[in-house]
């Protein structure tokens, strides 16, 4: 008789406890479920940041900080652009300032200012990133054009890439890097020339034997110069005499070599200082890219 009442006794207990056996088992799941879906959100949340802050420090070693904001915001999107493409290909991320180099930059003054202008940069683009075709590309800029950009057309050691089309950037003309005049005494301009290529022999007085321009591309960018038994690329040449571009021209003015340069940068996508002039004008960021680079979408 006792037995069965022990039984009878169970059954009961277990009839009035299972209703809240199941609640604390469900929710201790709910809980568990809930944690860690706070810590995943905690996670991104910290990741966003680090984004955001590499993003950034990208902008303020990129583009002037003082340009127009939506001029800033088409920079914005090459960054994060050019930053998923170099991780989606195992290359080098574009370089970016430390904190302490962007403030000796701007100076302890403007620093915060600049900072929390290209964060906002950042963040009213977030996430947004160029494709051709569907698939991330490289987006190559400059400071200024020599009045139009270039197309990159395939050659033997680039490929084509058919969104850098040559459009018109007038407004460039109006910078004060659009144009640098350089003048050195015929032996100043041979000395030049031997530092670099010591094996060649240049002649003493006539210039054009010493250097000539042989190729240039649409946008009038030099792609070959002669020297004496050997051809070397425009930007080679650009290299040896630090000039602002290879849209360059040379000729003997009273006996000098003149090397008038026109432009600031290699001349492929977009003109910041062009993004700028329209930005003025009234241009988002999203006009602005699909002006400098053709064909792309933008999400």
């Amino acid at each position: 008789m006792m037995e069965k009442i022990k039984t009878i006794l169970s059954l009961l207990i277990i009839i009035i406890c299972l209703p809240y056996l199941v609640t604390f088992v469900v929710q201790g799941d709910f809980l568990n479920d809930a944690r860690q879906e706070e810590e995943e959100q905690e996670r991104e949340q910290s990741q966003a940041d680090e984004d955001t802050e590499q993003l950034v420090l990208m902008l303020a070693n990129e583009i002037p900080a003082n340009f127009e904001k939506e001029a800033l915001k088409a920079q914005a999107v090459i960054a994060r652009t050019n930053l998923a493409y170099a991780k989606e290909h195992d290359q080098a991320e574009p370089e970016r300032l430390s904190r302490e180099e962007m403030r000796e930059r701007f100076g302890s003054k403007e620093y915060q200012k600049y900072y929390e202008l290209l964060k906002r940069c950042v963040e009213e683009t977030a996430g947004e990133c160029v494709t051709f075709e569907g698939e991330v590309v490289q987006l190559p800029y400059h400071f200024v054009s020599a009045g139009k950009t270039r197309e990159l057309a395939k050659t033997d050691d680039k490929e084509n890439l058919p969104y850098l089309k040559s459009v018109s950037s007038m407004a460039d003309l109006r910078s004060e890097w659009f144009l640098k005049i350089e003048f050195y005494s015929k032996k100043q301009f041979r000395n030049k020339l031997r530092s670099a290529y010591a094996d060649l022999e240049f002649p003493e007085e006539d210039i054009s034997k010493m250097a000539s321009v042989s190729k240039r591309d649409d946008a009038s960018y030099v792609l070959a110069v002669d020297l004496p038994g050997q051809k070397i690329s425009g930007e080679d040449f650009k290299n040896v005499f630090a000039l602002n571009s290879t849209c360059f021209s040379m000729k003997e003015v009273d006996g000098q070599v003149r090397i008038v340069t026109k432009g600031y940068g290699q001349g492929y996508g977009m003109s910041q200082y062009g993004a700028n002039e329209m930005a003025k004008e009234g241009s988002d960021y999203k006009k602005i890219l699909a002006y400098y680079y053709h064909g792309i979408d933008i999400g």
